[in-house]
């Protein structure tokens, strides 16, 4: 079982790289006053990396909880 989710972890990582990669071109980005311009692979793979962290964050919080 540890070989397939290594695998589909490897396989889901170079999707999410060749997107970046397509995707290089500067877009806009804006949160309330704040904006800048950013590479496309930048705010793909950053988004990944967050959402990533965050679902992690939120497995961990309920592994606590449900422990207690």
């Amino acid at each position: 079982m540890r070989y397939v989710i290594t695998t589909l972890l490897i396989v889901l990582s170079l999707v999410v790289l060749i997107f970046a990669i397509q995707n290089r071109e500067p877009v806009d980005v804006a949160f309330l006053m704040w904006s800048m311009s950013v590479r496309k692979i930048f705010l793909v793979l950053g988004t990944y990396a967050l959402g990533m962290l965050s679902g992690w964050g939120v497995v961990e919080i309920a592994k606590r909880l449900l422990e207690k």
